[in-house]
């Protein structure tokens, strides 16, 4: 790694496995212990007797020392290594979770959880500024996927910890929890975290970067402390505005405009992504996460107590998220998720479940507990599908000068847009008046920025065409019956599903369409390797080039032509192989290859013709093909004659078109095709002279042309077709040629390849020739 020495240490190096586990444990920490957090406080509010304005406070300095941490520990990293960050914030965790145990008030335990939610993000972001360093390049997906899963374990544990608290030890015994984990990867990080040699010349911290954090941190603490009413309430939604800019400023002036992204501007000459997006991207993923998942717990919260139930049950589907967290983790480890695709489906089925959580039957116990966990877990697993690939490209893009710095951006996103929803699942938090409003406007409100963050960070035409399908349901029930008939859950539900549907049929066109696209590059690519273009010029001739393939879709097929300005005059190739498609190919690269090699070096066109013959048998032979042969028109023009030189391996006759509308067959002896290996240049006989006066066009093609039938079986009558067509200008000449063949066939049985060569033209021809091969030689249809 450019600019940074890793010295691993003897008893750190070879301990592969357990630095992973290190990280992972110490990355499950950074939500394990805000989980028990969240879950504890109202038992230790009542406690020690805090009142609601005082866990308010609590939980506003828990969001900005999270932040803070986070933050200072990054800067720390690029100045003074990663070994030494986590260590400390390891201690500085060890240290507030034992003020939390033991806090005799309200007071020390505010101030354990601001010390410890401080260290405990600070470890995070030095664990992340270690991981590529830790881990290889290529295994990232898979070492990210894993630790997602470890994630959702952790999560799914705080929960289960919520729930038997009481019968444990009430709220202390479970924040002895990240005390205990921060205990045990201490001695851990001693031995096994590797000393890395800070890079030389570190650069100091980007000029905006102090002011944006204590932005963020402030915002995070505003956002906390927001009363939880009305989600519509025009305060709210202003600073929820606030919030997602903040998230989103740092990523959109480097995110390409729409014009770009069809562009390909977000990557860079060598087809990867530019680390500016890729932040960008991570950071808008990050803030979904964070933002869905404090969301998802409040919805289900509101919706799972009222009327009569209690918190237990949305606990319980709560740990749904947590399964679909751990699917998403696994299935990424499994196989590779591409960021586009996965945030297209992934955040659309969020959007898709959280939309029907307001229909699930509530109120029979535990068939909508049931529900609510599928559903929960359907949201859980689309959130992090999304995650995975995003923080993969993230962690491969960090910088090695500031990559602390970079490295806290996806953290204080997940931080921030948590914060975002300020209203966690507890019972003394949430006011009872306005449950109601809080969890239908908070729910819609969700599902709107999971479909945002799913057209703007996956394919945008999935995710609007789910809502436009359900949308348009929506409205057409209610233009031709009631709206309460439009209200009603099954209605909801059927609206919802044909939206699914619609967005699978457009992803699954979008592949197709992209598969189709990237096929046919390639078979250009292929063409144009194995085809090149033909010079508008060469020597006396101008020539012009037509390809088309009888299977469109493929690009290429069994029809080839070239031309060689060679020191023994210009000569000229067409011919048609055996077969078609790809299969033709490489028949074409042999004799194509054969006869570039060879034009140069063979005077005697006879002696050419036999070498392109025996070449062709070797090639048949080494295949073990019998009934591989080509047929081939060989010209070849002087320098300054009016006439040419041809020989036929049983190629169709060429055309001698003008002047005027006169059309005739040039007849050109036909021999025994390529690849028989019986033409010897003694048994050859001599080339055949077709005369070239300059106001006329010499049309050589394939049978594509001659054996194209329309519906009745009727052949193309080609001459008579050609009678009208102007011999002067060469390109109208194809053009017309070819619409008018396809008016004919409709569709191609054959390939079809046509050159027309004239002997000198016009100071127009002449100008093309000089501005460059590729204008008029040889485009593929």
């Amino acid at each position: 790694m450019t600019g940074a020495r890793i010295d691993l240490r003897e008893n750190g190096g070879g301990h592969a496995r357990p630095v992973r586990l290190m990280l992972v444990v110490g990355f499950s920490l950074g939500i394990l212990a805000p989980t028990l957090h969240h879950f504890t406080l109202s038992g230790a509010g009542g406690a020690l007797g805090m009142g609601d304005g005082v866990r308010v406070l609590s939980q506003v300095l828990v969001v900005c020392a999270s932040l803070a941490g986070l933050f200072t520990a990054g800067r720390a990293v690029d100045v003074y290594g990663t070994r030494p960050v986590v260590l400390g914030s390891l201690v500085g965790s060890c240290v507030g979770g034992t003020v939390i145990v033991s806090a005799p008030n309200a007071w020390a335990y505010g101030a354990g959880l601001v010390v410890q939610s401080a260290s405990i993000m600070g470890s995070v972001a030095g664990y992340v500024a270690s991981v590529p360093v830790l881990h290889l390049t290529g295994r990232l997906s898979r070492a990210v996927g894993a630790a997602f899963a470890v994630l959702a374990a952790a999560l799914t544990t705080g929960v289960l910890l919520a729930l038997v608290a009481e019968g444990v030890g009430g709220w202390r015994a479970v924040e002895a929890v990240p005390l205990a984990v921060s205990v045990c990867l201490l001695p851990a990080a001693v031995r096994l975290l590797p000393v890395t040699a800070v890079p030389a010349g570190s650069s100091p911290a980007p000029p905006a970067f102090g002011a944006g954090c204590v932005v963020t941190v402030v915002l995070g603490g505003i956002l906390q402390a927001i009363p939880l009413r009305d989600w519509l309430d025009a305060t709210v939604v202003a600073l929820l505005a606030v919030a997602l800019a903040v998230l989103t400023v740092s990523c959109l002036p480097a995110w390409p405009s729409w014009r770009g992204r069809r562009r390909g501007r977000e990557r860079d000459e060598r087809g990867a992504w530019k680390p500016r997006v890729v932040v960008g991207a991570a950071v808008m993923a990050g803030g979904v996460w964070g933002f869905g998942q404090s969301a998802t717990a409040t919805v289900l919260l509101v919706l799972l107590t009222e009327p009569s139930g209690t918190p237990q049950e949305s606990m319980v589907a709560w740990m749904g998220f947590g399964a679909g967290f751990v699917a998403a983790g696994l299935y990424a480890m499994r196989r590779a998720v591409a960021a586009r695709a996965a945030s297209a489906l992934g955040l659309t089925l969020a959007a898709v479940c959280t939309a029907l959580l307001p229909v699930l039957p509530y109120g029979r116990g535990l068939l909508a507990t049931v529900l609510a966990v599928l559903a929960a877990a359907g949201i859980g697993f689309g959130i992090i599908l999304a995650q995975v690939p995003w923080t993969t490209r993230l962690l491969v893009a960090l910088p090695v000068r500031g990559r602390g710095t970079v490295a806290t951006a996806y953290p204080a996103a997940v931080v921030l847009g948590g914060a975002a929803v300020s209203g966690i699942p507890y019972g003394s938090v949430v006011p009872q008046a306005t449950r109601a409003v809080t969890g239908e406007g908070l729910l819609w409100i969700t599902v709107a920025v999971l479909a945002l963050a799913a057209v703007v960070l996956g394919r945008s035409a999935v995710a609007i065409a789910v809502a436009g399908a359900a949308l348009a349901q929506y409205l057409l029930v209610t233009a031709v019956s009631d709206d309460h008939y439009a209200r009603r859950p099954l209605s909801m539900t059927a609206f919802v599903v044909t939206g699914v549907i619609v967005g699978l049929a457009v992803w699954a066109r979008s592949r197709q369409t992209e598969r189709l696209a990237r096929t046919r590059a390639g078979a250009t690519a292929l063409q144009q390797a194995v085809l090149r273009p033909l010079p508008a010029r060469a020597g006396d001739l101008t020539l012009r080039a037509l390809y088309r393939p009888a299977t469109a879709d493929t690009g290429v097929g069994g029809d080839f032509y070239d031309v060689a300005h060679t020191p023994f005059g210009t000569r000229v190739l067409i011919g048609d192989v055996r077969g078609k498609g790809f299969q033709a190919v490489e028949t074409v690269a042999d004799v194509l290859g054969c006869f570039r090699s060879q034009a140069y070096e063979t005077a005697d066109l006879t002696e050419l013709v036999a070498r392109l013959d025996r070449h062709l048998a070797r090639a048949a032979l080494a295949r073990r093909d019998g009934e591989l042969f080509a047929t081939a028109l060989l010209l070849e023009h002087p320098e300054g004659a009016d006439r040419l030189s041809a020989v036929n391996c049983g190629h169709p006759f060429p055309v001698l078109i003008g002047p005027g509308p006169r059309v005739r067959e040039v007849e050109v002896p036909a021999l025994l095709p390529l690849g028989c290996g019986l033409l010897a240049p003694g048994t050859l006989p001599v080339p055949t002279r077709v005369e070239l006066p300059g106001e006329t066009a010499l049309l050589l093609f394939t049978d594509g042309l001659s054996e194209a039938r329309d519906a009745s079986g009727t052949f193309y009558p080609f001459t008579e077709r050609l009678s009208g067509l102007p011999a002067e200008d060469l390109d109208v000449l194809l053009a017309r040629l070819m619409d008018d063949l396809m008016r004919w066939t409709h569709r191609l049985s054959d390939d079809v390849a046509l050159i027309a060569l004239a002997r000198g033209r016009s100071s127009q021809s002449a100008h093309e020739a000089a501005g460059g091969e590729t204008g008029a030689g040889s485009q593929p249809a």
